[in-house]
């Protein structure tokens, strides 16, 4: 058994150490985001990175001096005119995304952009329209459709669900577009898991607090966004009723499904003898056991939507799930809370 352990593991390194790429690859922005949740992500797979775009010549030149190998400069032109480039990480002000994603595209480029990629529907319709022309592609940086507890719920939810219930909220968020930059998470989320909809109903109280009921084929949801409550306990909560029991998540950590009891004649047998419900776990982030698998980037979708994107720019298998058409749907639940 040791000698069989000793092997996997050895198998596991040489997967790790036998990594390479055709592509060069070229960074735009140098933010709080960037270093805290994508760049590690970028070293981890040893994507060779040729140019860091920053908007100073003072950063442009610390980076020249201090990231070995890596052109530091405030020329976006000289990436998009540099045939060694493959794939651009853009991270910047969402105002400049729509800009940058377009000149990546229409010069052939494989696009990776944090969200959102631009700020209006008409300039996604303009941004899916150069795609066509391109042949580049461009994925959103909507982590969570990558996150391992979503791609579960996307891949086992059957069409029996009753209802759903979700609840995103944080403390007060000063510095940009709550909708857009904020709430853009679980509203993608509901596009992604639950699609098509129709808006019941949107009420906005004070301070930053929508209530929203939409009806789905068959099924309704109730959704809470907040940012009046608090940052040191921010909750994303998602509960969904099906006829065979009822899932919850909280904070893309932990996942659970507890069953129902079985009905006769519209009969509850819980009613009538005792039953025991049991509730399964399916996934939860273990802080004790240090591995990938517990890794907050892993569980929080970064890791598989960075990874899914450099197999796309290789030619290697990945799937895009957050493809500018795909933000559509998004857009549309985005665009009706803030008319």
């Amino acid at each position: 058994m040791k000698r069989i352990i000793e092997i996997l593991k050895n198998v596991r390194k040489q997967n790790y150490l036998q990594i390479n790429y055709k592509n060069k690859y070229a960074f735009v922005g140098i933010g709080n985001h960037s270093i805290n949740n994508l760049y590690p992500i970028i070293n981890y797979f040893r994507v060779p990175l040729k140019y860091i775009v920053v908007k100073s010549n003072k950063n442009a030149a610390l980076i020249d001096s201090n990231f070995k190998g890596i052109i530091g400069t405030t020329e976006f032109n000289a990436v998009l005119n540099d045939p060694e480039i493959k794939g651009i990480f853009i991270c910047t002000n969402p105002q400049n995304h729509f800009d940058l994603v377009k000149k990546g595209l229409e010069h052939n480029k494989f696009v990776f952009v944090e969200k959102p990629p631009c700020t209006t529907k008409q300039e996604l319709d303009e941004l899916i329209e150069v795609e066509k022309n391109s042949q580049g592609t461009c994925l959103v940086g909507m982590q969570k459709r990558y996150a391992p507890i979503i791609l579960f719920l996307k891949k086992n939810l059957s069409n029996n669900i009753i209802s759903y219930n979700y609840r995103f909220t944080t403390g007060a968020y000063p510095e940009g577009d709550s909708v857009l930059d904020l709430f853009i998470h679980p509203l993608d989320i509901i596009a992604h898991i639950f699609g098509k909809f129709t808006i019941a109903s949107i009420q906005i109280s004070k301070k930053d607090t929508y209530f929203i009921h939409l009806l789905h084929n068959g099924f309704i949801g109730s959704i809470e966004l907040s940012t009046s409550y608090t940052w040191k306990n921010a909750e994303e909560k998602l509960i969904i009723n099906t006829e065979s029991g009822i899932y919850e998540m909280k904070n893309m950590e932990d996942l659970t499904f507890q069953n129902k009891s079985k009905t006769i004649f519209s009969i509850p047998l819980e009613k009538v003898i005792k039953m025991d419900n049991y509730t399964q776990v399916l996934f939860n982030r273990n802080n004790f056991n240090p591995i990938q698998e517990n890794n907050q980037l892993v569980t929080s979708g970064y890791f598989n939507e960075i990874k899914n994107f450099i197999n796309l720019c290789e030619n290697k298998k990945g799937k895009n799930l957050t493809t500018l058409s795909e933000m559509k749907l998004t857009f549309d639940l985005i665009f009706s809370l803030k008319k």
